[in-house]
């Protein structure tokens, strides 16, 4: 088994994911030993269908035509049913935990989440995560056409009503945007990791309490640092425990400069973005962020950024180099690395995959 030097991936977060691509690599790192493989899901595909995928192309995927002999009963004696099918099921040699998400909250109602968490569970064998994000005014107005007046409060109410249906224990809510009665799963519950993302203040201390991990989606190790102690702050208030803090980082091991400037082009919606631009502001790229708000053409904001904005948000060089800017960040109290390695160029995310596991 690999010693995989980060703690999880990302996989298929992109507009333009190619999910047979995002399938052969979660295969990938399910081969060499990643503990958590993340499945993000953006306009080309679902989330919880690419984890039945994934687990599928492993070969851990309990046939759901198989037939009595198969699971060892004799013939003549009806389907069999899903828990024999499971026994006759080898155990598969690697099993990393599937994180489906994030996953727009005000879109996936609570339901709708935990049957596909425990449909993923039932049919893979594997432990499973939800991620939830309150999103942006496109995903959920605009794709899906539902209101966004109160982002963080349908956040809060959606982890207060899923914990429990993970779990199959009986819910009734009355929330402010959520409501649930009376459901009752007939799949074994999931039991699913639920996590947060998180990038200001608001959305931090609503996982407190409710969800297992904040993970920040995008963060200088002093930004990270200050999420770390408001996640401190805020338990400690309420006497709850502080939840796990991952932080999202792009990953390139031995970078070209096409890899680098796939990196620039991926951070330019980000500039000018509340509470991000800050962020760099903060770090020391203010001009950079002024020409972004001013309007400026993406080829000069381009031209304009330097190395060091790269090197504040993302971990590329020689794998020492990798391995230091991981370090900084747990250094800042990070728990969790989850690396997200999706390039312009499928062998670049493989290097890198395999790279980071030794």
């Amino acid at each position: 088994m690999s010693q995989v030097i980060v703690d999880g991936v990302l996989l298929g977060n992109r507009t333009d994911s190619d999910p047979a691509l995002t399938v052969r690599l979660a295969v990938l790192a399910d081969e060499l030993g990643y503990r958590e493989i993340w499945l993000g899901e953006s306009t080309g595909h679902d989330a919880f269908a690419l984890a039945v995928a994934v687990a599928a192309a492993a070969g851990d995927l309990p046939g759901a035509c198989a037939d009595a002999e198969a699971a060892g009963r004799p013939p003549g004696a009806g389907p069999a049913t899903a828990d024999e099918i499971r026994r006759a099921t080898p155990e598969p040699r690697n099993r990393a935990a599937l994180t489906l998400g994030p996953l727009p909250a005000l879109v996936r109602d609570p339901v709708t989440a935990a049957r596909g968490a425990a449909s993923v569970a039932a049919l893979t064998g594997r432990d499973i995560g939800l991620a939830l994000t309150a999103s942006t005014g496109l995903v959920v107005v605009d794709w899906h056409g539902r209101p966004r007046t109160d982002p963080a409060t349908a956040l809060a109410e959606t982890l207060t009503v899923l914990g429990p249906l993970t779990r199959n224990e009986p819910i009734s809510f009355q929330g402010v945007s959520v409501r649930s009665r009376g459901f009752r799963a007939r799949l074994e519950p999931s039991e699913a990791s639920l996590t947060v993302l998180a990038f200001g203040l608001e959305a931090s201390e609503v996982a407190v309490g409710r969800a297992d991990r904040v993970a920040v989606p995008l963060a200088t190790v002093e930004h990270a640092a200050r999420i770390k102690a408001r996640l401190a702050l805020t338990a400690d208030r309420l006497h709850r425990s502080v939840p796990r803090l991952a932080v999202f980082l792009p990953t390139v091991v031995d970078p070209d400069q096409q890899a680098l400037d796939w990196i620039r082009r991926s951070l330019l919606p980000y500039l000018d973005a509340d509470g991000f631009g800050r962020m760099f502001a903060e770090a020391g790229h203010g001009e950079l962020v002024d020409l972004a708000r001013g309007g400026a053409h993406e080829r000069s904001l381009l031209a304009a950024m330097p190395e060091d904005v790269l090197r504040s948000i993302a971990a590329f060089g020689d794998l020492n180099q990798v391995c230091s800017a991981f370090e900084d960040y747990r250094q800042a109290g990070v728990d969790e690395i989850v690396m997200l390695p999706e390039n312009h160029e499928p062998g670049v995310i493989e290097h890198t995959i395999r790279a980071l596991a030794k």
